[in-house]
């Protein structure tokens, strides 16, 4: 039978996962702008041309790689009610961007729909299901968690670059921006960035009507 014909031809010498994996390291460790299809190629001892074979360009590379991060979910460990598993799944994703700080910024895009990406989406409906929330509005919930939950690790990072506090203070010193100038004078003590955050996702739910009143 034709189906039991060996195949012909070389086998292949990489795998899109192994392509993945090598972009997620580039990336971790000299940032997303690091990445292209030649520089991936190179640390697997590949030309870039036959990578080529394997994707087709450097948007379908990084949908790969957050489709391959997108397996560091624990998706079976969330419980409770619905905003309690949704916010298990919103904090295990500031988690993951905190680990791939290059992550925030593609997770605002266009999500991949690798079966990784599908199995986030298809658990956090499952949490969704007693919500009473229509269809589109749950797509739009998991949605909303995702991008809160993104600009929240992006504003992280923005607080631990180094900043010229001179700049700052010679604004602020024409009087011309005195709220901020309170503001900045009575943020003496740490903000507690997990109470922050898990805050501004129960409030986000809250509202999206997953809390009831």
């Amino acid at each position: 039978m034709a189906g039991n014909q060996p195949r012909t031809g070389p086998r292949p010498r990489h795998s899109r996962a192994k392509i993945a994996l090598a972009a997620i390291a580039l990336a971790d460790a000299e940032g997303i702008g690091a990445v292209s299809i030649r520089a991936v190629a190179a640390k697997i001892g590949a030309g870039a041309a036959s990578l080529y074979r394997y994707v087709q360009s450097h948007e379908e590379l990084t949908g790969l790689m957050v489709e391959q991060i997108s397996a560091e979910y624990e998706l079976e460990s969330l419980a409770g009610s619905a905003a309690q598993q949704l916010l298990g799944l919103a904090t295990q994703g500031l988690q993951i961007m905190r680990r791939h700080p290059w992550v925030p910024a593609l997770a605002m895009g266009k999500p991949p729909m690798g079966p990784n990406a599908l199995a986030y989406l298809e658990r956090g409906l499952a949490a969704l299901e007693g919500s009473g929330l229509e269809a589109g509005a749950k797509l739009h919930c998991l949605a909303m968690l995702n991008a809160i939950t993104a600009a929240f690790a992006l504003n992280e990072q923005s607080e631990q670059q180094p900043q010229d506090p001179a700049a700052l203070f010679a604004q602020l010193e024409t009087g011309r921006y005195p709220h901020l100038s309170a503001a900045l004078g009575q943020a003496a003590r740490p903000v507690d960035l997990q109470y922050a955050f898990e805050n501004a996702i129960m409030n986000y739910l809250r509202g999206a009507g997953v809390i009831p009143d």
